[in-house]
């Protein structure tokens, strides 16, 4: 046991002072980055993995953050199609926000003699400048079709299996690929407590548009793009299940959730104990039978993604999260008509 915890200790030891001299190393190449004799090397290294925000100084001892009992680990599954730039931003801002462990390259492989072959050049070429440079990150390159929705489930679903099988948070990014496989990569990260999909907007969203609005090339070209020719639908199927209810006692119990969802945003979207929200449901004590009751539907609004219940000190902090904050507002919204 002893022998087992000093060789984890050693390791920490390890990642920790890896992680300090790489964020010595960006910031030197990042107070120099205004000079052109910058290697191409340099470039690569200020694209840590990590960043001083996983290391927490505490009485002159530094800690890693650890997510159930182990260091937090985490995927960025890049989906790469017509952009560079964008995916690469996105890549080197995850970086500094928590520890990247694993970079998937997903590109175009799809062959074809019509515009496919276009969007597949441009995927290739940015999946292999991506990998170039980030190079550190010993990016994983993997071939499969974005125009196929077979093809694009089995892929994503494979590198999302092998992450949880791992105990490894994903991170996906859709900002350059295909219309359907921005579908797939939602659909599949439905599938898994383990996934959260990104996207990387651009600074010039209207780049792309030729000319001016009251121009004669913004409308002709305007009047082409709008009027593209199209394929048949493809359905994005989804999983099976859904937040909202199906049976009569879901119904109940969904109605008195959607409440308490609203008291949580009427006070500022959190509260300091389940007590605080049996007040504001209109009980003047809170009894053992609705500090219970009220506990289970916490819980159930937890396991849903709309809030957090972070148990402090002596109370349980109950706090909406970002989804359960716009889909209570939008509730609030229904109310109002």
């Amino acid at each position: 046991m002893e022998a087992n915890y000093s060789s984890q200790s050693f390791f920490k030891k390890i990642i920790i002072y890896s992680i300090i001299l790489c964020h010595i190393i960006d910031a030197i190449i990042l107070g120099c980055s205004c000079l052109s004799v910058l290697s191409h090397k340099k470039e690569i290294i200020s694209n840590i993995m990590v960043s001083l925000n996983n290391i927490i100084y505490s009485g002159g001892c530094i800690i890693i953050q650890e997510y159930s009992g182990l260091i937090s680990l985490t995927v960025v599954v890049c989906l790469v199609g017509t952009h560079f730039r964008r995916p690469f931003e996105g890549i080197r801002y995850w970086s500094k926000q928590q520890g990247i462990t694993k970079l998937y390259l997903l590109y175009s492989n799809a062959e074809s003699e019509d515009e496919t072959a276009i969007f597949s050049y441009m995927s290739r070429k940015n999946a292999e400048s991506l990998k170039e440079r980030l190079e550190i990150m010993d990016p994983i390159i993997v071939g499969y079709n974005p125009m196929d929705h077979r093809d694009s489930f089995r892929t994503i679903y494979g590198v999302l299996s092998q992450a949880r099988e791992s105990g490894e948070d994903v991170l996906i990014d859709i900002t350059s690929t295909t219309n359907l496989t921005q579908g797939v990569a939602l659909t599949v990260a439905l599938m898994f407590r383990n996934a959260r999909v990104y996207t990387v907007p651009s600074k010039q969203p209207a780049w792309y548009v030729n000319g001016q609005i009251g121009d004669k090339k913004f409308e002709n070209w305007f009047e082409t793009a709008r009027n593209q020719a199209s394929m048949d639908p493809i359905e994005i199927t989804l999983p099976g299940y859904r937040l909202e209810p199906s049976t009569k006692h879901q119904v109940k119990e969904w109605a008195v959730e959607k409440t308490v969802l609203q008291l949580l945003l009427e006070h500022g979207g959190s509260a300091d104990s389940i007590s605080d929200i049996i007040r504001w449901s209109g009980y003047k004590a809170a009894s053992s039978t609705l500090r219970n009751k009220y506990s289970r539907i916490i819980n159930r609004l937890e396991l849903k993604g709309y809030v957090n219940a972070d148990k402090g000190s002596k109370m349980k902090v109950i706090s909406l999260t970002e989804f359960g904050v716009i889909f209570s507002e939008a509730l609030a919204d229904l109310i109002e008509v």
